[in-house]
């Protein structure tokens, strides 16, 4: 994996299989060094790969660490060669990188993968691959409190994986402006009253 990727902090979220407010704590506190890059949304902070492969090792070797080894190692990582580091010195102590960097990378091409799962709409607009159902709107409907399986009954061409798909890309690429709503017309009409109803109508898009 190319050291010049960046990655946001939904991206790194993704990667470390870490809640997002911890990895902005991690940018906000150091010593990683998080800058600001143009996404597609606007200007977003990021940090480069070998910050990532930090926070990753850091995580695993919490518990021998002190904070100041902590920094010691991630000034000593900054400092070794681009390529090929295969073990950090700091102080006393030494880390070997290789499954560190191993796991980091696996987990960032599950990360590329998801790019291959959808596809867009003239707007922009991120699709599930092969149909017209918006990922953004898959991915309301979840944190609504429907479960995969009603979000089937509603949408039958929706596989298990496009749930999981949509779920992912959500979260990484969150959707800028106004939400899509958490349920759909059927279950509105269903028993959720008018409220609800015109909630969906008023949607950013009309349901397939």
């Amino acid at each position: 994996m190319p050291n010049m990727l960046e990655f946001t902090a939904a991206e790194a979220a993704f990667v470390l299989r870490e809640p997002i407010k911890a990895v902005r704590k991690a940018m906000d506190e150091g010593p990683v060094q998080a800058r600001l890059v143009t996404k597609a949304g606007g200007p977003v902070r990021a940090i480069a790969w070998r910050d990532l492969v930090y926070l990753h090792a850091v995580r695993t070797l919490r518990e021998e660490l002190t904070p100041k080894g902590r920094t010691e190692f991630y000034l000593a990582l900054k400092r070794s060669p681009a390529e090929g580091t295969r073990e950090v010195r700091f102080g006393r102590l030494s880390v070997t990188m290789d499954a560190f960097e191993a796991e980091v990378e696996a987990r960032a091409q599950e990360l590329s993968a998801l790019a291959d799962k959808v596809e867009f709409r003239a707007d922009g607009e991120p699709l599930l691959k092969g149909t017209a159902i918006e990922v953004h709107r898959i991915a309301a409907l979840l944190a609504g409190g429907l479960s995969a399986e009603e979000i089937r009954d509603d949408y039958p061409s929706v596989t298990p994986a496009m749930v999981d798909t949509a779920k992912a890309y959500a979260d990484v690429h969150p959707k800028p402006g106004r939400p899509y709503p958490r349920t759909t017309v059927k279950r509105a009409l269903q028993g959720a009253g008018l409220e609800a109803l015109d909630e969906v109508l008023d949607g950013p898009a009309s349901e397939a």
